[in-house]
């Protein structure tokens, strides 16, 4: 089920982040670059089991006294160094994120940055997409669904992932929208991510 999209692509009713995002710098911090390996190694883990369509879903994983994430826009299937971008810090009630790089970080950066606070075991988030996630019927006993749909890169979302994370350990699907799930670093979040998405394949398969 691998994908090939090493063109850039946008998905259908995309426009871009809906919080207020600062730029403090384009300059980012130190070791950053360093994880590259570990980011773009897992988005072709995601890729080969067709789990990045177009733009969908973001990584990021803490660094320092903030986090590194995916910028705005990113095609995790092709992901490049360019689009790690650092997430200093954000106001949930004015809706802003102050980061540093030269895009900006991904439309669900408050989701991220709610989890980290949340849940200080995880060092590692992957939301991913997956069609089988899509399907109700296949997530009974397997993993927990939000309650309703949220618009992406809203905060009504990213409160819907705590909601949800409250009945879950390390993973849930947000309703029609993909994965979210948390870890000690991206392997074994990514692990978790395929492991399920296979038995969801399984069951809406018969194979």
């Amino acid at each position: 089920m691998a994908e090939d999209n090493k063109t850039k692509q946008l998905m259908e009713g995309y426009v871009g982040v809906k919080f207020h995002a600062e730029r403090l710098s384009e300059e980012l911090p130190p070791g950053v670059f360093d994880l590259y390996d570990a980011f773009a190694r897992n988005c072709g883990r995601l890729r080969e089991h067709g789990m990045t369509p177009a733009n969908g879903g973001n990584l990021s994983i803490r660094h320092g006294d903030g986090f590194v994430i995916s910028s705005s826009g990113c095609n995790l299937g092709c992901i490049e160094q360019e689009e790690l971008i650092f997430v200093e810090r954000c106001d949930l009630e004015s809706e802003h994120a102050w980061y540093r790089g030269p895009i900006n970080p991904s439309s669900e950066t408050f989701m991220h940055w709610l989890i980290f606070r949340g849940y200080p075991e995880a060092n590692a988030i992957v939301h991913a997409h997956d069609e089988f996630a899509t399907r109700p019927e296949l997530l009974e006993g397997e993993v927990e669904q939000s309650e309703r749909e949220e618009p992406y890169g809203t905060i009504e979302l990213a409160h819907m992932a705590i909601a949800t994370f409250k009945r879950a350990k390390r993973i849930i699907v947000l309703k029609n929208h993909g994965y979210v799930a948390i870890g000690p670093d991206f392997d074994k979040v990514c692990d978790l991510i395929i492991e399920t998405h296979l038995r969801l394949l399984a069951k809406g398969t018969g194979k």
